[in-house]
């Protein structure tokens, strides 16, 4: 069995109350004990967009927690594409995104389902053992996608 290590997450939050919040669950999920593979969590806070891809320009993520409406982004949409796009191109590995949206809104939340989110969560529904087991499952799915699809590309060029 592989040692545990330090999971590593980008929280892009502009609302310092949220913030603290997201903390406080993520403090209880690693005292509970809700990580299977982690021994501990390191969270790097950011309030806006711009800063959100310059770290995932430098640094490796195990996931991003991204709530949509920050302060530099024109659309809730855009919010997401842009640190998708970034999340998939700058680093080694695709980072899985979970949405924390504001509010419960279904055609938003297919739609970003479809542009690649791994989840949304809506904040006032939050819960500890919800929050992590989306970040554990969404990791998974994304760790098992990621060769998954490197084969059919690589598979795609052959063909050609």
């Amino acid at each position: 069995m592989p040692e545990p290590r330090i999971l590593k997450i980008l929280l892009v939050e502009d609302d310092l109350e949220d913030e603290e919040l997201l903390n406080g669950a993520l403090v209880e999920i690693e005292e509970k004990r809700q990580w299977c593979n982690w021994r501990s969590v390191s969270v790097v806070p950011v309030g806006v967009r711009a800063d959100a891809v310059d770290c995932l320009q430098r640094e490796l993520f195990d996931i991003v927690l991204l709530n949509l409406s920050l302060p530099d982004s024109p659309t809730l949409l855009d919010t997401f594409l842009d640190v998708h796009f970034i999340a998939r191109s700058a680093t080694a590995h695709e980072v899985p995104i979970v949405v924390l949206a504001d509010e419960a809104d279904e055609n938003l939340a297919h739609r970003l389902l479809r542009e690649g989110a791994q989840d949304v969560l809506v904040k006032p529904e939050l819960e500890c053992a919800l929050l992590a087991r989306s970040i554990r499952y969404a990791i998974e799915r994304q760790r098992r996608s990621v060769p998954e699809l490197r084969q059919l590309a690589k598979a795609a060029m052959l063909a050609d």
